[in-house]
């Protein structure tokens, strides 16, 4: 745990120095401006990878109907050297745009090891099964006894910011004498809740917007199938002439032979049938994490409201999580902005500006 801690408690450590020359360092302004600071240092360095993330998500849905375009070329070409050819011109489909499909992940493995480091960090303020005078006789990360001290003197609004919903009493009375439980449920469950309640407004705005851009995009791909069976572009309904040539229909799949050269019979299934190439398992991948994605919707929002009671998450975590949160639906709206501007969407792919968060 400490490889996590280690690093965090270093940045809180520099924050909290900076800002021992503006305010008075044993104040919980300048403890809870060092916990801020950390969000704005984290999401900082993370912006132009988070900005590259959905730079390639709308990249990706601009380059979905090729893509579909593709899948339909190689449709009926099932040998490993046709599938290696599709693989090849996917990789240099996805080259030619910029994208890169996993840019998604970096973002979250980087916040996670920060909140578990930052988590570990605060309870270690004041860590179970030793009295608030042991306490800050020991280091903690980068914290030198004498920070250790100062952080569980610090207050806002008059409550510790080491302080937790399940505290023991004794903890209390030497913590801040005359603290009562209710003087920090006060504060905890209006701070904790309007966590909750952040994280699912990011989540359902992500949630929103990654469902209307699949929306969106099977009506793209659904118009490059309909242009290859017309023979040819659609417009308004209607198929577009070439070079004033008038397209041949390509025949649906209903019609084609079968393997014994007799038109219009159904394709056989069982043993027989076509594998599933990889480009359908990508989509059902997709879809059960989009699954998965609108249940933890529902479920995270309590994360922070249940970890405030069951696993003691102290004040200060609390303002981590609030400030993060509103920091991501800021960023979004900015970043939104900007591609709006760099990465219009036009009609053909049929995307709404906002389609990805």
């Amino acid at each position: 745990m400490d490889l996590f801690a280690y690093p965090v408690s270093l940045v809180m450590k520099f924050w909290h120095w900076a800002l021992s020359f503006v305010v008075d360092p044993d104040s919980g302004l300048a403890w809870v401006g060092s916990v801020l600071l950390l969000v704005v240092t984290v999401r900082l360095l993370l912006m132009r990878s988070m900005y590259r993330q959905q730079f390639s998500m709308r990249k990706m849905a601009q380059i979905a109907p090729k893509m579909k375009e593709l899948q339909n070329k190689y449709k009926d070409r099932k040998s490993p050297e046709d599938r290696q050819e599709q693989a090849k011109e996917m990789q240099a489909l996805y080259a030619d745009a910029g994208v890169n499909p996993a840019a998604g992940c970096l973002p979250l493995l980087v916040q996670i090891p920060v909140f578990i480091g930052l988590y570990h960090v605060l309870l270690n303020f004041s860590p179970p099964g030793k009295s608030i005078e042991e306490a800050s006789q020991m280091t903690n990360g980068a914290f030198q006894p004498q920070q250790v001290a100062s952080f569980l003197n610090a207050e806002i609004f008059g409550v510790p910011l080491a302080s937790y919903i399940r505290m023991p009493q004794e903890v209390m009375d030497s913590l801040h004498p005359g603290l009562v439980r209710e003087d920090i449920l006060v504060l905890a469950v209006p701070l904790f809740v309007l966590a909750g309640i952040a994280t699912f407004i990011n989540m359902w705005n992500s949630f929103r917007r990654q469902k209307a851009a699949k929306v969106a995009e099977q009506e793209a791909l659904a118009r490059v199938d309909a242009e290859e069976r017309a023979g040819g572009p659609v417009v308004d309904g209607e198929v577009v002439e070439i070079d004033g040539q008038a397209p041949t229909p390509v025949a649906d799949a209903g019609d084609a032979a079968d393997d014994d050269g007799t038109p219009g019979a159904p394709a056989k299934a069982g043993a027989d049938a076509k594998p599933q190439d990889f480009q359908s398992i990508a989509e059902s991948m997709t879809e059960s994490m989009n699954q998965s994605m609108k249940i933890m919707m529902y479920l995270f929002p309590f994360f922070p409201i249940v970890g405030a009671y069951f696993f003691n998450f102290p004040i200060a975590i609390g303002l981590y999580w609030l400030t993060n949160n509103i920091w991501t639906a800021v960023q979004s709206h900015f970043f939104m902005e900007r591609l709006d501007k760099e990465l219009p969407m036009s009609s053909r792919e049929g995307l709404p500006p906002s389609a990805f968060m």
